[in-house]
């Protein structure tokens, strides 16, 4: 691709211009079969994906976050380096689309560009770890003139701040992308691989696939909506957060834990978000709340469980979780929860739509509680109306202790026409 190389070689021209750095990085170095030292000291990823809740964070054992864009980054770094966390530093890609092609030069011209300017701004911060190039951008793996671009923005990320190590993140390393990464991208220095019920398999996975480069699990945490069952009638089944965190600890010690090409993980999420329910990915609840998730990741982290414990709850029993619904009929539904301290505890019963839609940027909108669903809700009972309009609704159940823990538990209810 000489117009390829003719653009980088005008990048790399450029450097000559490059403003002296104004603060001092801290060096990250890579040990070839035994990871990576920070500052000369060994360093084992402890991260979660966000930046929010951070003093829990550091509470919890972790050392690092994670971003996927470099928007509001300053901050970012400053509000970590004042906790001693490192960020892994995202720098978005555009995926394959009608309006961006890695096979038009101009494109790919224009968006090194950017990655250059991105990292010359943030490339000296001591609380810099890694350069994330990319995040799930890759397609099914088989876009040969993306792997190329990869590699271009590779070399020059290296040249800009040999360091900090360069990756990209996968949606799971299947044949073709580990084949792409590993013919084109020698440049890279390991691979991010987000990946969710499929954590625990991965290093049996790796052997199948050839990979035998250094890698990170950039994501990992509950079942993926993508991945659960179904009900009848195709709405995702969520587990509870103590379920959850089940998942989440068998992943972490069978595939994280062993260490060895492995440099650490990064939990998701470190905070809450809208994708598919509230609470499907989130360690914390809307209200701030941490779950059992933040629990299972501080003995791990620490090596010893926390001294305050969120509830445990049950996955809740209903009929409505089995049938669908006449409008507006009434139907019950119950839990079972305890608390491992003993604390006192709180019910909080809503029914929300299965969906609001999505915004201009194409995020999930929140969806909002239905009052009028709520006939009756004394603690682990509630007795709730179907809405009068047909469609996909979800209860949701959240328990909270006197010390800011929660636990979560929903199932989907469908209404038909009377």
């Amino acid at each position: 691709m000489p117009p390829m190389r003719h653009t980088t070689a005008f990048f790399l021209l450029a450097l000559t211009m490059i403003p002296p750095a104004l603060a001092e990085p801290v060096p990250v170095k890579i040990v070839p079969g035994k990871g990576i030292t920070r500052g000369g000291e060994p360093y084992f990823v402890k991260g979660a994906g966000g930046e929010k809740h951070l003093d829990e964070l550091v509470a919890s054992g972790g050392n690092s976050i994670r971003t996927w864009t470099t928007n509001g980054l300053a901050p970012i770094l400053d509000d970590a380096s004042k906790r001693g966390l490192t960020v892994c530093a995202g720098i978005w890609l555009e995926p394959e689309c009608n309006w961006f092609s890695y096979a038009n030069t101009k494109h790919c011209a224009k968006q090194i560009a950017r990655v250059v300017n991105e990292v010359v701004q943030h490339r000296d911060h001591p609380s810099l770890l890694f350069w994330g190039l990319g995040n799930e951008a890759e397609g099914d793996g088989n876009n040969a003139a993306y792997w190329k671009q990869l590699e271009v923005l590779a070399q020059i990320v290296k040249q800009l701040d040999p360091a900090h190590p360069t990756f990209t993140a996968v949606a799971g390393l299947s044949p073709d992308k580990a084949k792409g990464l590993n013919e084109h991208t020698p440049s890279l220095d390991f691979v991010g691989i987000n990946t969710y019920a499929a954590l625990p398999s991965l290093r049996k996975h790796l052997v199948k696939v050839e990979w035998k480069r250094p890698w990170v699990v950039t994501e990992f945490g509950a079942q993926g909506f993508w991945e659960s069952p179904r009900a009848p009638w195709g709405a995702p089944i969520e587990q509870t957060s103590g379920n959850k965190a089940k998942t989440v600890r068998k992943g972490y010690e069978t595939a994280i834990q062993p260490g060895g090409d492995c440099w650490g993980s990064y939990v998701f999420l470190w905070g809450q978000k809208q994708e598919a329910t509230a609470t499907w990915f989130g360690i914390f609840t809307e209200q701030g709340e941490s779950t059992n998730v933040r629990d299972a990741m501080h003995e791990l982290w620490k090596g010893t469980p926390p001294t305050d414990h969120a509830p445990e709850l049950a996955p809740l029993i209903s009929d409505a979780a089995k049938k669908e619904l006449t409008a507006g009929s009434e139907f019950q539904a119950q839990a079972e929860a305890t608390d491992p301290d003993g604390d006192a505890l709180s019910w909080h019963w809503t029914v929300t739509v299965e969906s609001a839609g999505r915004n201009e940027q194409g995020r999930e909108r929140p969806t909002k509680p239905l009052p009028d669903c709520i006939v009756k809700a004394e603690g682990p009972h509630a007795t709730l109306r179907a809405p009068k309009k047909p469609g996909d609704y979800r209860v949701h159940l959240r328990v909270t202790d006197t010390h800011n823990r929660a636990a979560t538990a929903n199932f989907p209810f469908k209404v038909m026409e009377k």
